[in-house]
């Protein structure tokens, strides 16, 4: 089982005529996607909102095949990262991360034994 540990976030992206479209993202995250969905067992190992986003981002995990096993769960607001793109293409970020979901991950919120992590790297 391979174990990615990390945030899980949505990308709002916004395109220069000012449209918005989000997109599940977050490096940990996608690398957990992607694993599962090359069939190679994964597990993500981070905190998540109870909130729409939220949702999306744990459906996004479980449709690909990653486990939540070690996921935690919480109230707080998905953490959002805005990407402005500007007329060339390029994307300008925002991220807005306090009091949201992914920086509060700790290992108290885990619920995973010491020997559940042995050897995990």
């Amino acid at each position: 089982m391979n174990i990615v540990c990390g945030e899980a976030l949505m990308d709002v992206i916004i395109d220069p005529d000012g449209s918005q479209r989000p997109v599940p993202g977050g490096g940990p995250f996608n690398t957990a996607r992607a694993l599962a969905g090359l069939d190679i067992l994964a597990a993500f190992l981070g905190r998540l909102s109870g909130d729409p986003f939220g949702q999306q981002l744990a459906s996004g995990l479980r449709a690909a095949g990653a486990s939540l096993a070690f996921a935690s769960r919480g109230p707080e607001p998905t953490t959002v990262a805005l990407a402005r793109v500007d007329l060339a293409g390029v994307a300008h970020y925002e991220f807005y991360a306090d009091s949201t979901s992914a920086p509060l991950l700790t290992p108290e919120m885990l619920g995973a034994t010491d020997d559940e992590f042995h050897g995990v790297v």
